[in-house]
């Protein structure tokens, strides 16, 4: 997970600015400079467990802000702030 004012968690599917979505890779992939993969079909496999894809592109590529849609393979309530 990100520490900061932005709090990504592996599998967090995501929508930048430009509509373009985005979900969080694992920590290896962040460690290695590919923190965000590209969107899969599934958010949950078979098992229940979080898909969280291969790190595709750098922490720069989506352009904030973000908007965090599903976390834990679920849909997250819209913020009303």
């Amino acid at each position: 997970m990100v520490a900061g004012p932005e709090a990504w968690w592996p599998g967090d599917l995501v929508i930048d600015v430009r509509g373009r979505l985005f979900v969080r890779a694992s920590a290896d992939d962040e460690r290695f400079g590919r923190p965000w993969g590209f969107v899969r079909v599934d958010t949950l496999d078979l098992s229940g467990r979080t898909v969280v894809p291969g790190g595709a592109v750098q922490e720069s590529e989506p352009t904030r802000p973000l908007t965090l849609l599903v976390r834990n393979g679920r849909p997250v309530p819209p913020y009303h702030g």
